[in-house]
């Protein structure tokens, strides 16, 4: 009975702990090629929508290019005439950008879901029956980083989305540019040039809030030095109330000593002219 207890405490869901270890590292492996795999598409997920961003194609920032033809695409819709700022090559860079976001984000969300089901339904089980607190602290970090890159996804995607309309909204103006004046398209890109003077001037007064910021932490440190400074003198005050009372009793005794003679001299007058 004894050996038939140690064999089933050493031999927990049928493996031995060995095995146990065994098969674990071999799903913390996977889990970690999974993991790179991830991390590597949500990081090229997201310099794609810094180019949908910026409007480059090159992922270098806005050239001066885009940037003109963004400035003449708001003048030509305020003004109703018709623009050409977006060629044939310029549509071509998005169909190809469109489809590789569309790519990279099938790949991520079957990534994830792989990994998800890797951790849920194969390494938390392992970690259970290899009983090692470090399996277990692997497990939760898994959980962690697909966590993680699923918000970063997720606040990509939104920001793309976001792009997205913006650029649809602008090829709008264009389209209907051609074909006359559009009242609607004109209010709404004069609210977005009012939004984007708000945004400027809400800059201006954080800015200001910043320096009266630094300004007040400048005054505070100087009004530590004078608190310091009173603290130092506070210091100094018990030694000088120590000698004021030592002249205070020197003066006591002097007037002692006076009044002492002057009832000496008084006795003896009073016995000489009496006595």
């Amino acid at each position: 009975m004894h050996n038939s207890g140690n064999i089933n405490g050493n031999n927990t869901y049928g493996m031995t702990p060995e095995q146990a270890s065994r098969e674990f590292d071999a799903l913390r492996r996977e889990a970690t090629k999974l993991e790179r795999h991830l991390e590597d598409r949500v990081a090229r997920y997201q310099q794609l929508a810094q180019r949908l961003t910026v409007g480059d194609s090159n992922g270098s920032g806005p050239s001066d290019e885009s940037l003109s033809q963004r400035s003449s695409l708001l003048d030509h819709a305020e003004t109703g005439t018709a623009s050409s700022a977006y060629s044939d090559k310029k549509k071509t860079n998005d169909k190809n950008i469109d489809e590789e976001e569309a790519t990279l984000s099938k790949d991520i969300h079957r990534t994830m879901s792989t990994m998800t089901e890797l951790i849920n339904t194969k390494m938390a089980p392992a970690a259970e029956r290899t009983g090692r607190s470090q399996h277990s602290l692997l497990v939760k970090r898994y959980r962690e980083i697909l966590f993680d890159c699923g918000a970063d996804y997720n606040k990509t995607s939104a920001a793309v989305a976001r792009r997205r309309e913006a650029r649809e909204l602008f090829r709008g103006a264009v389209s209907r540019g051609e074909g006359g004046r559009d009242e609607a398209m004109e209010q709404l890109l004069r609210e977005r040039n009012a939004i984007d003077n708000s945004m400027k001037s809400a800059a201006g007064v954080l800015n200001q809030a910043a320096s009266v910021r630094s300004e007040l932490r400048t005054q505070g440190a100087s009004l530590r030095g004078v608190t310091g400074t009173m603290a130092a003198i506070a210091g100094n005050i018990p030694g000088l109330n120590g000698l004021i009372d030592k002249i205070r009793k020197k003066r006591q005794q002097d007037d002692r000593v006076v009044s002492g003679v002057v009832a000496a001299c008084i006795l003896f007058t009073l016995w000489y002219l009496f006595g």
